[in-house]
């Protein structure tokens, strides 16, 4: 893990924030569903696709998320803002921090200039299939059963909108995603 930074300086770094890995593996299925070059860090310190512009790497551990210096980040709600404050000074300057209305006052606070992307709790129900997501463009089901993810998708569909995948784009892959 130490040569992260190393294998990924070259690349757009995108960083998911999170101790959930749903939203991962969301920004993944709409990423392949519009055929969007990405690679990404493994668990095990593999790298896919290394040939890629982009490299995303999801984790909880702020080591790994500090040594990674991000162009974008995305960090999930059940972040606290303590946990978070030593990543802030390592995103690369002009970059993207998305991150949850939770975290405001840390995000405040910092002092190093990159573009925040504030996102808060969708509405939505439970459902018999999973949950109903109310959006600008109607009602969209979600067959997922996983609530943490309902929570984040705003963030997750910040973050596709850096990947060139627009609100309406991201529902599709959505609908599908168990």
């Amino acid at each position: 893990m130490a040569n992260i930074f190393d294998e990924a300086k070259n690349k757009t770094r995108v960083l998911v924030f999170s101790t959930h890995s749903s939203i991962a593996k969301l920004l993944h299925e709409v990423l392949h569903f519009y055929d969007k070059d990405f690679g990404y860090y493994l668990e095990n310190d593999d790298f896919e696709n290394p040939s890629s512009d982009f490299a995303i790497l999801e984790t909880g551990d702020i080591e790994k998320a500090t040594l990674f210096q991000p162009s974008i980040a995305l960090i999930t709600s059940e972040i606290s803002g303590e946990t978070v404050i030593p990543l802030f000074s390592k995103i690369t300057a002009g970059g993207v921090l998305i991150y949850h209305s939770n975290l405001s006052e840390a995000v405040e606070k910092s002092e190093n200039f990159f573009r925040k992307l504030e996102f808060d709790h969708p509405q939505f129900q439970k459902s018999v299939a999973g949950f109903v997501l109310e959006t600008n463009i109607g009602a969209i089901p979600i067959s997922s059963s996983e609530e943490d993810l309902l929570k984040d998708i705003e963030g997750a569909k910040l973050l596709s909108q850096q990947f060139g995948v627009m609100e309406e784009e991201f529902y599709e892959p959505l609908m599908s995603f168990i």
